[in-house]
């Protein structure tokens, strides 16, 4: 064989014999490209979809929040003694004046009946003097001692009642008893907490916002703040503005916002529950209703410099390309002037890879 191949004839036929085999095996071969180009019409790319509407002339911003109260008091006795009623339960709910505690009154009714004795007898004390004084039997001077004996008298009697008075102690507000400090029968100072009471006359929500963001919007440009709650599902409840901190946290350099809405329709939720709160807002030099705001990885640009989007047609599942007028970049979103209208899909993301009637996979 090696013989016959030494000829020219068996050379060139030898050439051409693999030549042909070489070609056949190419046809047999898969080309690379046209394989990724048939497995991208083959299989659907996935596309986030997203919906142009009105309410999104508007930024929107989430934070975590947590309900609180709208002010926690830890309550106390005025004075001192052994607490001989405590009915109050954890987690229950007490009326302004409720009786929270009350303290045995046995030394404070004591104290009462002898201030009441001596006021008596220094009244009498002093009608006596002064029949003498209109008499000009007594001096003057004997008659003001007696009188700062009664007033001091009368002092004395005020203050009895009073310490009777606060030998009871009872809420302040309508709220939630969330603590009991301390049992019933213990002897107690004046000013040791018994109970600690959240007023929930409202629901308050906290948000903490970070520095940029506090410093860049104005109070103004919010046009809604809401908020959900697990215990009510992926309901909504309106928030307004209370008050915030003028102090940075020192480790999250955010600032506080106390953020209100009323108790009605919301009466599972407690201080310590977790909320989600959404803030719509409208930057400063947009007009509602005017602009509509898009993610800004929806926009692409053309070789003229011509921008455009993928409007997405929810009943073939293909993409088509369309021409906009968009304003300046502002952080995710970027203003559309003309070009799109409230309701229309687009693809939201990965705009320059996709094709004029390409199917595409929806992800909303």
């Amino acid at each position: 064989m090696l013989a016959l191949l030494k000829t020219p004839a068996a050379r060139v036929a030898a050439i051409v014999l693999s030549a042909g085999l070489l070609a056949a095996c190419q046809d047999d071969a898969i080309d690379p490209i046209a394989e990724a180009e048939a497995k991208l019409h083959a299989a659907p790319r996935p596309a986030k979809i997203f919906t142009v509407s009105d309410q999104l002339g508007l930024l929107e911003r989430r934070f975590a929040g947590r309900v609180a109260a709208v002010q926690t008091v830890d309550l106390s006795f005025q004075v001192a003694g052994r607490i001989v009623e405590l009915p109050v339960l954890e987690s229950q709910q007490a009326k302004k004046g409720d009786l929270i505690a009350r303290l045995d009154t046995a030394d404070y009714d004591r104290a009462l009946r002898e201030a009441t004795i001596n006021v008596e007898q220094a009244k009498r004390e002093l009608d006596r003097l002064a029949t003498l004084r209109d008499r000009n039997v007594i001096a003057v001077s004997a008659f003001d001692a007696q009188q700062d004996k009664h007033d001091l008298a009368v002092e004395a009697l005020k203050e009895a009642k009073l310490d009777l008075e606060y030998s009871e102690l009872r809420a302040p507000f309508d709220g939630i008893v969330s603590l009991r400090l301390i049992d019933n029968f213990t002897t107690v100072s004046v000013g040791t907490p018994v109970v600690r009471m959240h007023d929930v006359s409202e629901i308050q929500v906290d948000i903490n916002v970070a520095e940029a963001l506090f410093g860049r919007v104005r109070d103004t440009e919010v046009v809604s703040i809401e908020a959900k709650f697990p215990a009510y599902g992926d309901k909504y409840f309106p928030l307004i503005y209370r008050e915030h901190s003028s102090q940075v946290d020192d480790v999250t350099q955010t600032y506080r916002v106390s953020l209100a809405m009323p108790r009605k329709g919301a009466d599972q939720l407690y201080p310590g529950m977790t909320a989600s709160v959404r803030v719509k807002f409208l930057p400063e030099g947009l007009s509602l209703g005017e602009m509509f705001l898009i993610p800004t990885g929806s926009v692409a640009v053309d070789g003229d410099g011509q921008s455009y989007v993928w409007i997405y047609d929810d009943g073939s599942d293909a993409v088509s390309k369309r021409k906009v007028e968009v304003g300046t970049v502002m952080g995710d979103y970027i203003p559309v002037s003309s070009g799109l209208g409230a309701g229309e899909d687009i693809v939201a993301a990965g705009a320059a890879f996709l094709s004029d009637g390409q199917i595409v996979r929806p992800l909303r």
